[in-house]
């Protein structure tokens, strides 16, 4: 049982998800979240109206969460690969952390696009000036637009169409049916899609110039 420290809301949100990560979301209810953090029903109950509202903030932590793996593979990515520019690299780093996530964290990246993901992303930010997974994606076609890579008249609405791109490999991955058994094969996999995804924006795949 875990020691309350203050923070009874963020406690009961890390019980959820660790609750939801072993079993899924039909396998826990905020009494047995309660439970593990070591407080009341009641308590809980202080915080969150029901089993769906704590869903709910599960939903916006894993949104906060990819957008962090994003940002970090942004910055890594930042450094350059070879022949690759930078603005082309972390374009793609974006995409293979979403990718990445999706197979880290699967239940919660379930919830994340179900119908309690769909609240939080419909709800008004709590902090307006944070960057979001879909902010983060569009800062990246920017860079290509500076850069010279996505010409201005194609990057309306290029945000959307990357993001089908991986969201539909990350998803089809988890159902098992993206034909790609191993690690192996689906690294290789996602490293030609987004070749892909890139030449579909660009035109072409660019080079380091």
């Amino acid at each position: 049982m875990i020691n309350h420290h203050g923070d009874l809301r963020n406690a009961l949100v890390a019980s959820a998800v660790r609750l939801i990560e072993a079993s899924g979301p039909g396998a826990f209810s905020l009494r047995e979240a309660a439970r593990e953090v070591g407080v009341s029903a009641n308590a809980a109950y202080r915080h969150f109206d029901d089993k769906s509202a704590l869903i709910t903030a599960v939903a916006a932590d894993g949104f906060a969460r990819l957008a962090e793996r994003m940002r970090r593979a942004m910055a890594s990515a930042s450094a350059g690969r070879g022949d690759e520019p930078v603005s082309i690299a972390r374009f793609k780093a974006v995409g293979g952390a979403y990718v990445g996530f999706a197979a880290d964290h699967p239940e919660i990246f379930r919830v994340m696009f179900g119908e309690c993901g769909a609240k939080c992303r419909s709800a008004e930010p709590e902090n307006p000036e944070a960057e979001t997974p879909w902010t983060l994606l569009g800062q990246s076609l920017d860079a290509l637009v500076a850069d010279g890579f996505l010409r201005p008249e194609r990057r309306l609405g290029a945000e959307l169409k990357a993001w089908t791109v991986v969201h539909g490999f990350a998803s089809l991955s988890l159902d098992g049916l993206a034909a790609t058994p191993t690690q192996r094969e689906r690294k290789a996999a996602l490293e030609a899609l987004l070749d892909f995804t890139v030449v579909g924006l660009c035109g072409e795949l660019p080079t380091a110039r």
